[in-house]
């Protein structure tokens, strides 16, 4: 590790020469004997710490102060003034200009020592805590999205409840029509083959609807809770949820399960992330205007993989994937918290991982749980 950078102006070489001896055992010591070359070298250094005399010529350490501070936090640069004045005038102004402490000629060796350290110290910690404090800002703000975004899943969910309730009659009385028009034709012995057939389409298209009417319900639960789920029934699900989206856009869907696998998660937040990025494939392959468009989801151990024929994510933006509010769509099309949503619903609430790589026909993301 690097020791700290301490920059010393003073006009006078034997102040320096002395300063120097004191601190070049502990720190890396940088000297300047004029306030115009000290703000040049504050330009290209990153300096940690400055003692800077007050009374020089040309450029006094007022003036030297006022120049870095109107371009650096005083916690980014902590200044000590040194003089010789005992003046509380000038002690005032010093530390009303941002001046953090001071210290009297002639120099003392174990004050000079402990009041820079002092002050490297406090200057480290107030950047781990403002780190500490970001971090924990940009977390909370992940939180906040997450619980709204499954709020409205939960209005979401009471809407199709809802909806789900009145479908179901009118489906049952469906079928039981299908059925009743199946034994007529039975009791009057007639065998229509192509009535036959479109009798047993409407029961097939019944069977869909009333089956992805219980996949939404369970998606949308707010009831939900984490247990072992089959992956292969988790995506059954999913495809179930955006066939329409896919059919409608003529792209094939191979499901592969390589390993049956059982996993501990929270089966709808899964969904979720699948449908996030199943929609983000469909939308590249739409506007890479990809011939013959496909998506396989492969499932192994612990793992699902999508992999799309959409060309890959550009080079400068695979990095950014995951990043908040970061999108290559246009303004209405997105705000750019899909995957960044994602991947936090797969590595703090379901102790998994979520990545993303382009392979030869194009991306490939990767959910793997421990």
């Amino acid at each position: 590790m690097s020791k700290p950078l301490i920059l010393i102006v003073d006009d006078n070489q034997a102040n320096i020469k002395i300063l120097v001896e004191f601190l070049s055992n502990d720190y890396e010591v940088v000297v300047s004997i004029t306030g115009k070359d000290a703000l040049e070298i504050i330009d290209n250094e990153k300096i940690d710490l400055i003692l800077l005399d007050i009374f020089m010529p040309h450029m006094d350490g007022f003036e030297v102060c006022e120049k870095v501070y109107e371009k650096h936090d005083k916690h980014e640069i902590p200044i000590i003034f040194v003089t010789a004045s005992s003046n509380d005038d000038d002690i005032e102004k010093g530390f009303n200009l941002g001046a953090v402490d001071y210290v009297t000629k002639p120099f003392r060796k174990v004050e000079i020592l402990s009041r820079v350290k002092t002050h490297i110290l406090l200057k480290d910690y107030k950047n781990n805590l403002e780190s500490k404090v970001k971090e924990e800002i940009e977390k909370n703000k992940i939180k906040e999205k997450i619980m709204f975004h499954q709020s409205k899943l939960v209005s979401i969910g009471e809407m199709t409840n809802s909806i789900a309730h009145q479908w179901r009659q009118p489906l049952n009385s469906i079928n039981s029509a299908v059925m009743g028009i199946d034994t007529c034709l039975m009791k009057n012995h007639i065998n229509n083959e192509e009535i036959n057939e479109k009798l047993e389409e409407i029961e097939i298209q019944t069977q869909y609807m009333s089956k992805t009417i219980e996949d939404f319900s369970n998606f949308l639960n707010p009831n939900k809770h984490k247990g072992y789920n089959n992956l292969k029934e988790i995506v059954r699900k999913t495809l179930t949820i955006i066939h329409t989206k896919l059919s409608k856009n003529n792209i094939s869907c191979n499901l592969i399960e390589k390993t049956t696998s059982t996993v501990l998660c929270t089966e709808g937040e899964i969904i979720q992330v699948l449908i996030v990025i199943l929609n983000n494939a469909v939308d590249a392959l739409k506007e890479n205007s990809i011939t013959n468009p496909k998506i396989d989801i492969e499932i192994d151990t612990n793992k699902i993989s999508i992999t799309d024929n959409a060309g890959g994510i550009k080079k400068d933006n695979i990095d950014n994937i995951f990043l908040p509010y970061f999108t290559t769509k246009k303004a209405d099309e997105g705000l750019g918290i899909g995957l960044h949503l994602a991947k936090a619903i797969i590595e703090e609430s379901n102790n998994g991982k979520l990545s993303v790589e382009n392979v030869d026909c194009g991306a490939k993301f990767e959910i793997k749980f421990n």
